[in-house]
């Protein structure tokens, strides 16, 4: 066997649980937990690559293996990946329907009717519904917006809401990032003599009335090149071609509404996404948008170096809160307001809402975890847990949290009436939509994609969904993630975190979804100047030296492993930018770590 073959298998030996590499790279070792309780997961090399990659790319290797990494596998791909620009934005009229959807809008306008838009309560709906809503106010419609109560409605269309609409003259509806699976409200509407035209992303499995054009490049028969929009981006290219219909251009701004949706959504930052997103941060910097800036003001988010993880963590939550415990139509008065005094009250609001949201959410997911423990959940194929006090609004909270702690399926429910209802979330390689729809029970509500999902049941069906549920996702045969090793791109030293790739790792952004951070792994590294931090001092931080090479690290969430932190330490990290009075350096997220 050659020597690279020796090497590749060494490296893979490492997913096995316990096994460290050790700096020799031509060795390993299996240390038992009493021998070496520092390690919390096996660390995995992603991919070896020889060292003729670097003149595939004529990159430097680091380079290289990022771009193969990411199935980046030629010049021109690369090309491509970096400028993520308009060559990735495809033609609106390739979208199934679009032409017919358009039509119903611009004859809707011509006869002066009212159309109303119909968003989904989350970041995605809410932004798409802005979308549309400024683009009609633009073009001179007249235009109505709802977006439908969590608790009190929940998702998608419902009878109620369409009488609400009639009554106020709508002689069209378009849908937001929901309506796919709405046949029978969708009749109802049009026995009101209201059209309907459907935008949407999520699994198509029903069928629509005659004369309802479903804009949804998710559809079996769709040509659109692109299937990971988000409802927000299926709302974007919708009015993209609306816009070419009166032969104007679309205002920049919408793209960062979309931006909002595409990384709320968790929408894969891939092709046509990751321009959508790389536009929008671009245009964030100089944005006049009166919401959106009191909203980063409120949460201390710097615009001017704002990142699609920032949004994660500071925007988004707060858009996100007023659907999970009030209206969301709060969030979306923000995103259309044009008066600053009017945007600061609906941010004072939010951050209000998010504050409860969090405090609501915090005890619920303490109280899953304990019952997770209590019976054992975390051995079952998939956790299922009830509460019936559990406010509906945090559920889809909770199940993420359990998904992402165990590595596997999460459902939370709670009780709503003679019902159940409840939100369920998984891990990549898990189809839950179709997990819940093979239970073959007859769901009063169901919706959602691969990775999230919702539902209403009666409550007389709560265990027999349990079982069923569990059976489903074990047939999936999904391997678990909860031991997972951690996979890293490629070895680096300190010395590597140079000023040309930090360049090129910038120009790989924005991470998320799809385009993951890059992780590294560098070994002997000097620590110095250690602390924990935080107000509940649960994370670490720390300066690392190795050749004379100095860079500040912080180990987020690491803090109870404080007391296992050695003198020198081998890590698996990500690099990011630190800001902090107006300068900025490179500092190590610290991922994992054992002591040498």
């Amino acid at each position: 066997m050659d020597l690279e073959g020796t090497t590749a298998l060494l490296f893979l030996k490492v997913s096995i649980d316990r096994h460290i590499i050790l700096p020799n790279e031509h060795q390993t070792r299996l240390f038992t937990d009493e021998d070496h309780p520092l390690v919390s997961k096996s660390w995995l090399l992603k991919q070896l690559h020889s060292d003729e990659v670097q003149q595939r790319f004529k990159l430097p290797k680091l380079q290289a293996v990022l771009l193969l990494n990411r199935h980046v596998n030629s010049t021109d791909e690369a090309s491509q990946y970096i400028a993520s620009d308009e060559a990735l934005s495809c033609d609106p009229k390739l979208m199934p329907n679009i032409e017919e959807g358009i039509q119903l809008v611009f004859d809707a306008i011509v006869s002066g009717e009212t159309i109303a838009i119909y968003g989904d309560f989350d970041v995605d709906g809410i932004s798409g519904a802005a979308i549309l809503a400024e683009t009609m106010n633009h073009i001179g419609a007249s235009v109505i917006t709802y977006i439908p109560h969590r608790i009190n409605e929940g998702h998608s269309l419902n009878e109620d809401a369409i009488t609400y609409l009639n009554s106020k003259q709508a002689k069209l509806i378009i849908t937001v990032d929901c309506g796919t699976t709405a046949y029978k409200e969708v009749s109802f509407a049009k026995d009101l003599g209201i059209n309907v035209v459907v935008t949407d992303h999520h699994i198509a499995n029903e069928s629509m009335p005659e004369g309802v054009p479903v804009v949804n490049p998710g559809l079996t028969k769709s040509r659109y090149p692109f299937k990971h929009l988000t409802g927000a981006g299926v709302a974007l290219k919708f009015c993209e071609a609306l816009f070419d219909k009166y032969g104007e251009k679309m205002p920049d701004y919408l793209y960062i509404l979309a931006t909002l949706g595409t990384i709320a959504d968790l929408g894969p930052l891939i092709g046509e996404n990751r321009f959508i997103v790389k536009r929008g941060l671009e245009l964030l910097k100089y944005t006049n948008h009166v919401g959106i800036k009191a909203l980063a003001q409120k949460a201390n988010c710097n615009l001017k170096t704002v990142s699609a993880r920032d949004l994660s963590f500071t925007l988004i939550p707060r858009l996100n809160a007023a659907g999970r415990l009030d209206s969301a139509k709060i969030s979306l008065d923000l995103l259309t307001t044009k008066d600053v005094g009017e945007a600061e009250a609906l941010c004072n609001q939010l951050d209000q809402l998010n504050t409860n949201r969090r405090n609501l959410s915090t005890k619920a997911i303490q109280l899953a975890n304990e019952l997770v423990t209590e019976n054992n959940l975390a051995s079952n194929s998939a956790i299922f847990v009830y509460s019936p006090n559990w406010h509906p609004g945090v559920l889809g909270l909770i199940a993420g949290k359990l998904s992402e702690k165990y590595g596997i399926p999460g459902v939370a429910a709670c009780q709503d009436g003679d019902n159940i209802r409840a939100s369920a979330r998984g891990p990549q390689g898990y189809e839950i939509l179709q997990g819940l729809l093979d239970t073959q029970l007859d769901f009063l509500k169901i919706g959602g994609h691969s990775q999230a999902a919702g539902f209403t049941l009666q409550s007389s069906s709560i265990d027999i969904f349990e079982q069923q549920f569990l059976i489903a996702i074990g047939a999936q045969k999904a391997e678990s993630l909860a031991n997972k090793p951690i996979e890293y791109e490629c070895e680096i030293t300190l010395s590597d975190v140079n000023s040309d790739n930090i360049k090129f790792l910038k120009s790989m952004e924005p991470f998320g979804q799809g385009n993951p951070s890059p992780i590294f792994l560098s070994r002997q590294l000097q620590v110095y100047e250690s602390r924990t931090v935080g107000k509940t001092d649960n994370h670490i931080k720390f300066i690392v030296e190795q050749d004379s090479n100095r860079f500040d690290a912080i180990g987020f969430g690491l803090g109870s492993r404080y007391h296992q932190l050695g003198n020198k330490i081998d890590a698996v990290f990500k690099l990011t930018e630190n800001y902090w009075a107006g300068n900025i350096t490179i500092q190590l997220q610290i991922i994992d770590f054992i002591s040498v």
